[in-house]
């Protein structure tokens, strides 16, 4: 089975590996109610406006389900020495969707331990506030999307959705241009709703 992932999007250099575990369709998030953002999630405007975004994120699923952490982490370094223009530079999880379970966690974890001993920077976003996410704090910069359970207190950021900016640091909408999501840790980062 081959590893499904992405390289950059519209907002990400092609030098960012993208690999989500689940779309925005079937979000455990969504239906557990630890996500603030339902009715704005850009992972489901795209699943909504391009047909063959949805397949694929299901299969990026399947594929993270069937094979091991090693298995993927291993593959993703094999991808990135295999590209002669986007080598890896960043590994980001969960465009779209999120963990299932805590061995979702726990696998997501050991593969950015693998992926950050080969240099490569971690980091992914979750609302799964109710799993156990600190070996994944460990292994990666985690941003949250709730306030449940205190992770800031343990070095994950707050990624907060607002109306209006009022924290000293906001997202610029443009990875390309921000570094916030991957070099800070335990601190409120606002996106404006948009």
């Amino acid at each position: 089975m081959k590893v499904l992932f992405t390289k950059g999007n519209k907002k990400l250099p092609k030098s960012t590996y993208i690999l989500n575990v689940g779309s925005a369709t079937n979000c455990p998030s969504k239906r557990l109610g630890l996500c603030e953002v339902c009715k704005e999630c850009y992972a489901m405007k795209a699943e909504i406006q391009y047909p063959a975004t949805l397949p694929f994120r299901e299969r990026q699923r399947e594929v993270f389900n069937t094979m091991g952490a090693a298995e993927i982490a291993l593959a993703l370094l094999d991808a990135s020495v295999r590209s002669h223009t986007n080598k890896m530079k960043h590994f980001r999880f969960s465009e779209a969707g999120d963990f299932e379970t805590q061995a979702d966690v726990d696998k997501m974890a050991e593969i950015c331990r693998i992926l950050g001993e080969h240099g490569v920077t971690c980091y992914g976003y979750t609302a799964r506030t109710d799993l156990d996410l600190n070996e994944l704090i460990y292994h990666a910069s985690l941003n949250v999307s709730n306030d449940l359970n205190g992770w800031t207190s343990h070095g994950a950021n707050r990624f907060k959705a607002v109306k209006e900016t009022t924290s000293k640091y906001v997202c610029a909408g443009d990875c390309r241009k921000c570094s916030l999501c991957f070099n800070l840790g335990g601190q409120e980062i606002q996106v404006a709703l948009h």
